[in-house]
């Protein structure tokens, strides 16, 4: 029986796991479900695309062992999407892959696609496609090593698999994942041109050597002196008269004489006009080539444009969006945003008041005021910030390492999840390393137990 990629990753994904991801994103479980059936191929769509060439399966092949997805992470999905260090490991590799895979042009336009079909959000659409992309990733891998696969192989497994999954998407997103098309056109009609060039070339040649063999031909009729017909015998002797003449030799008999000159004449001649017609081929396909290649460039420099022109515009939009929300006072939301707009001066470590995590968990019941950070990240695209997380020194030092950077990494799937990039985000876990007061009362350890930011790059 053939292998179906798209209902394998659909077993997978249990009613449960749907469920713990609604919890995690904030959103209504039927959303997060719709959302799922526009995910799941999206995903698997762009794979297929991705390593459905042969450059492209020897790229795939590569991420799959780099990256070791070897199919292990299917052996363990139960609370993949809860929370955590887990779920946060989770978005961030896959969101990754799928910014390779699609281009984040692309990419973003998928989200909005799913989000606007759905009803869930943006960001949380974005996190689904990151939660997805690693469980995709460990199912070809998985097939590709059971299978002993090398690029060839994995790139035909992948293309017949491409109409089914194709197939499974909306007309919208399925046309938008098609949208290299009118590159795909351009490197064709460049082809095509050269191809052109190429083959006008070889017909000039070819006409060329049928006017040499014509004229060699005349040559020797009239070196015969009118008598071929009865003495066509004679016409190899002329040749070989000829080319003695050709090579020096004087045979005496200016016919045949003059016979050789013309032949080397005319074989000059041709070789000439091989040559020109080859450099006019050899330029014309120069000119083709840097044609498409200011093409390329100017299509480069209009994306870069457009890309600036819309974080300008997604920056400008986000900081009046900021300026109505009402930030708790003494938050961390509050403390950075005002940070900001005095000019960024003075300490860049700010402190979570209002986030409780239960005892000895990295879960946590409100994380209203990471939204409100994720805010703030958004209206300034260029921060950049480490999220550490410190304890009391109550208990083992090592599990309290453990626990703190579980909690950090808990607030950055949060902020990911909210529309913020992971690669802006790096985590830590100080345990008890660093208290700000003294852990022989409990007042003192209550301080102790905290998640600060400190902005890394602004």
């Amino acid at each position: 029986m053939a292998i179906n990629l798209l209902d394998m990753l659909k077993d997978n994904i249990s009613g449960d796991m749907i469920s713990q991801a609604s919890k995690f994103l904030g959103e209504n479980e039927s959303g997060v479900k719709s959302a799922m059936s526009d995910v799941m191929p999206s995903v698997l769509g762009s794979m297929i695309n991705f390593g459905s060439t042969d450059s492209g399966a020897g790229k795939m092949m590569n991420m799959l062992k780099d990256g070791n997805h070897d199919g292990s992470i299917l052996d363990n999905l139960g609370g993949l999407f809860g929370g955590g260090s887990a779920t946060s490991g989770l978005v961030n590799t896959g969101s990754s892959l799928m910014k390779g895979m699609m281009g984040q042009s692309m990419l973003g336009s998928v989200i909005d696609m799913v989000s606007s079909r759905s009803g869930v959000s943006k960001s949380s659409s974005s996190s689904l496609m990151g939660m997805i992309a690693p469980i995709a990733m460990g199912m070809i891998g998985r097939y590709a090593k059971n299978k002993a696969l090398d690029a060839v192989g994995l790139g035909s497994f992948l293309r017949g698999q491409q109409s089914g999954v194709m197939g499974a998407l909306p007309s919208a997103i399925s046309n938008l994942m098609g949208g290299s098309d009118k590159m795909k056109n351009v490197t064709t009609n460049v082809r095509e041109t050269a191809g052109n060039v190429t083959r006008g070339a070889a017909n000039t040649a070819s006409n060329v050597g049928r006017s040499a063999a014509n004229a060699t031909t005349e040559v020797a009729e009239k070196a015969s002196g009118g008598i071929g017909r009865i003495l066509r015998w004679a016409i190899p002797i002329v040749a070989i008269l000829g080319l003695l003449s050709y090579f020096g030799f004087n045979t005496g008999i200016d016919a045949v004489d003059n016979a050789g000159d013309k032949i080397v004449n005319t074989t000059g001649n041709v070789v000439d006009k091989t040559k020109d017609v080859a450099a006019g081929a050899a330029d014309a396909t120069k000119n083709v080539a840097a044609g498409a290649a200011d093409m390329a460039k100017d299509a480069g420099n209009a994306v870069v444009d457009a890309g600036k022109g819309a974080l300008d515009a997604t920056t400008a939009a986000a900081r009046k969006a900021l300026d109505g929300v009402k930030f708790t006072a003494g938050s961390i939301g509050e403390g950075m945003a005002n940070f900001m707009k005095t000019g960024g001066k003075g300490d860049k470590t700010f402190q979570f008041s209002n986030l409780k995590f239960a005892t000895g968990k990295s879960t946590a019941a409100d994380m209203s005021e990471i939204d409100n950070l994720a805010a703030v990240l958004k209206a300034y695209p260029n921060l950049s910030i480490e999220v550490g997380g410190h304890t009391d020194s109550s208990g083992n030092a090592a599990k309290n390492t453990a626990l703190s950077d579980a909690r950090a990494a808990t607030v950055k799937a949060r902020l990911v999840a909210k529309g913020i990039d992971g690669a802006r985000i790096s985590t830590k876990g100080y345990g008890s390393a660093n208290p700000v007061a003294s852990n022989d009362t409990a007042e003192g350890k209550a301080k102790n137990r905290r998640i600060e930011v400190m902005i890394t790059k602004r």
